[in-house]
């Protein structure tokens, strides 16, 4: 049984318990939160909570699938993900558009799901499109790695990332600068020409802040335009005395102190919209209290820190940068929903990865963790064969010295 099991648990032992013990944390605080949404969607919170302990274990059959092959499968594979994920965002802009031309999708609300698949029922494009993305810009990184100083590689290198970038944008604000941002860094770490990534960043930070600027001078509602204007002004503008989810939320942070208010006693929880999912760290932190809270930002710490061992030790250069650009974009989502979750950001509907409630983004954060552990165990394997042959070369020396000496006492007498 264990040899059946370690023959199953592949890769960084390290990064194994900090998956186990953050989806410990989702199984309790998504039956503790859910009650809310339950009740405004009409739910059985039961068959909820059950749907979410399905959607982890169908995620860790994933993962562990995933940490079975072989890393350097995952750059062909990407190119052909990229393509379909080019396919799927098209599909949800074209979807978007007409929905909000005939009046079937609210102006303000976001338009983020193909609906009515099969088995699944709904699909985010955008989730797979971050985590394909950044493999894929590993792949196309590590193949220009000798030309990556001149301009016409960067410019080859940046047409994908602009164009899902692009195509996540109008319904999804946040991924879509978090999903540049992570590519940004991964390129950076790549050896990429810092000055035309600089200069790409400033060009981009300033048309989307002039644009921003123009939505709150002109009023223009293009896609979500107003609900990002009220995001930012609310967050810029903060009144303590208002009843906004933001306060709300901090409200449930400073309730809970250091010991929690317990399990399953969250008050402010009730009145969050996204308790479940975009505010879940909140009610964590009113009911389980500081320490636990520490604990979960550690374990991202850990997570993190173990991403860029497992890619320090890899003798590939894709395989080395997959890793850092995926444990880079998991720890900095689940720091942008802290960061939201405490006031210091304005609210994005990020999602707390490995924790809030979700189907789309749990599996595929799951996917994108069985890729790092895929690198990892090949880092594992490697070693343990570089070890085993100099165990080997120092048997074969020490049977070489018992005959020499087996042939010089032979000689003497």
């Amino acid at each position: 049984m264990e040899k059946r099991t370690k023959s199953l648990i592949l890769g960084d032992r390290i990064i194994w318990v900090v998956i186990v013990f953050l989806s410990f944390i989702s199984l309790i605080e998504v039956y503790s939160s859910i009650g809310k949404a339950a009740y405004d969607h009409g739910w059985s919170i039961s068959a909820t909570v059950v749907k979410h302990v399905a959607i982890v274990v169908v995620s860790y059959i994933f993962m562990i699938g995933i940490s079975h092959v072989p890393f350097k499968w995952f750059s062909g594979m990407s190119k052909l993900g990229f393509w379909l994920c080019l396919i799927m965002m098209g599909v949800m802009v074209v979807v978007s558009v007409s929905g909000r031309i005939t009046g079937a999708v609210d102006g303000h609300a976001a338009s983020r799901w193909l609906d009515d698949i099969p088995i699944i029922g709904q699909f985010q494009p955008s989730e797979i499109a971050k985590f394909v993305l950044l493999i894929f810009l590993a792949r196309q990184i590590s193949k220009y790695r000798e030309s990556l100083k001149d301009f016409d590689t960067f410019k080859k290198l940046l047409l994908p990332v602009g164009v899902i970038s692009i195509l996540i944008f109008p319904e999804n604000f946040s991924t879509a600068a978090l999903v540049f941002l992570s590519c940004m860094v991964l390129m950076y770490v790549g050896g990429v020409n810092k000055k035309y990534l600089l200069r790409t960043f400033l060009l981009v930070a300033g048309a989307v802040a002039l644009f921003l600027i123009l939505c709150f001078v002109l009023k223009i509602e293009l896609f979500r335009s107003e609900t990002w204007v009220n995001r930012i002004n609310e967050w810029l503008n903060s009144n303590k005395d208002e009843v906004t989810q933001t306060n709300i939320a901090k409200i449930a942070i400073a309730s809970g102190g250091l010991p929690g208010v317990g399990i399953g006693n969250t008050v402010q929880g009730r009145y969050l919209n996204e308790s479940h999912t975009d505010f879940i760290y909140s009610v964590i932190t009113e009911e389980m209290g500081l320490v636990w809270v520490l604990l979960i930002i550690a374990a991202y710490l850990i997570f993190f820190i173990r991403c860029m061992s497992v890619a320090r030790n890899c003798d590939s250069f894709f395989g080395q940068l997959t890793v850092a650009g995926l444990g880079f974009l998991i720890t900095f989502q689940a720091m942008v929903n802290m960061g939201v979750a405490t006031g210091y950001l304005p609210v994005t509907g990020q999602t707390l990865p490995l924790v809030s409630y979700g189907g789309t983004s749990y599996v595929l954060t799951c996917c994108a963790v069985g890729v790092i552990l895929s690198i990892s165990n090949h880092n594992i394997k490697k070693k343990r064969l570089a070890n085993q042959q100099v165990v080997e070369t120092e048997q074969t020396e020490t049977e070489d010295i018992n005959t020499e000496n087996n042939t010089e006492n032979e000689s003497d007498n």
